[in-house]
């Protein structure tokens, strides 16, 4: 055969490749854009069915979301785990009931639910005080009428490291606390990580759109935390906002945080007879977690601790009304405490 000849085809055969390897990377970053597109396409149409519940205040030049309902005695402020997309869904189960006989709040830390993201630090003191800065936006100066009440602070998870920092820099607004399978500050200083690269690989799925695009699945539902026992209407506003904010860069950064956070809190000391109530699953997994959960009782010196069966990842039904008790019951302890001094 001509050498020559061969040489041709080894020189096409390479060139071929060349351009194969092209085209299927072309290919690749036309779809990643189309992803992206299809992403901001739909979070713009679904945003008109994702109308917000409460009222937006501006703190420190980002839009925070707060909603508020009920009436009567003793006002209860609600939070979530970290990552729980919409926080009015988490919580509703609580405070759909309780708003019968109580004002309730629920907040929207920045990235979460109807409020925009920040580029502010995720530092537990920082969040702290936006938090505050929102709880107390309708206050007037020198009118006490429009100061706010101490309140009852109910926390899920790991928004436990919120409501005891909170407590431990404005003691004056809590009257008491319930952790609903909350974190301990130590459980949180000794927390593997890990388990962030499916935070960024989920993040990621988001803004390519390829969440969106198979967000029928279970397992999609599954990561956007859509509980089959909510109303329909719940789940449609959980998993569109999730489709929107699902482990987005203030909720990642507040994750990576964890350990700083908890170091903060364990710093910062006990809370005095500021009342705690412990609600501790019998179905947690982790290994420290009972000796974790033990551990805070010494955060005050009026503590106590009440066991469920559920919810470890959420607020389960057979779980509400044991909740709600200890909600209540916390609330007449309060009172007498009032009525004592």
């Amino acid at each position: 055969m001509d050498p020559n000849k061969n040489m041709k085809i080894k020189s096409f055969s390479r060139k071929h490749e060349k351009r194969k390897k092209h085209i299927f990377r072309f290919a690749i970053l036309g779809l990643i854009l189309l992803g992206i597109v299809y992403q901001q396409l739909g979070t713009y149409y679904s945003a008109s069915s994702l109308g917000r519940l409460g009222r937006l205040v501006e703190v420190d030049d980002v839009q925070m979301h707060l909603y508020e309902g009920g009436s009567g005695e003793m006002p209860i402020v609600f939070t979530t785990d970290i990552g729980a997309n919409v926080p009015y869904v988490e919580t509703y189960p609580l405070h759909s009931k309780l708003a019968a006989t109580h004002p309730v709040k629920v907040y929207d830390k920045p990235g979460y639910g109807w409020s925009e993201t920040t580029s502010a630090s995720r530092d537990i003191d920082t969040i702290c005080k936006e938090i505050y800065t929102l709880l107390h936006s309708d206050e007037i100066p020198d009118d006490e009428d429009t100061y706010i009440e101490p309140f009852i602070f109910v926390a899920h998870g790991m928004g436990s490291l919120e409501v005891l920092r909170y407590a431990q820099l404005y003691p004056e607004d809590v009257a008491g606390i319930v952790l609903i399978e909350g974190a301990s500050p130590q459980f949180c200083v000794d927390f593997n990580n890990i388990m962030i690269i499916e935070s960024f690989l989920t993040n990621g799925l988001r803004n390519t759109g390829i969440l969106r695009l198979f967000s029928g699945t279970n397992m999609v539902n599954n990561t956007l935390g859509t509980h089959k026992d909510y109303d329909p209407t719940l789940q449609s506003l959980n998993k569109g906002i999730g489709l929107e904010k699902t482990w987005n860069r203030n909720m990642i950064s507040e994750k990576l945080k964890l350990q700083e956070n908890g170091q903060k809190v364990l710093d910062g000391g006990n809370l005095g007879d500021i009342p705690i109530r412990i609600i501790t699953s019998h179905a947690n997994i982790y290994s420290n977690w009972a000796r974790t959960q033990r551990a805070l009782l010494s955060l005050s010196s009026d503590s106590e601790q009440k066991y469920i069966k559920g919810s470890v990842d959420y607020i389960q039904e057979d779980d509400i009304d044991a909740i709600i008790k200890v909600i209540e019951d916390l609330t007449l302890h309060i009172q007498e405490l009032k009525e004592d001094s």
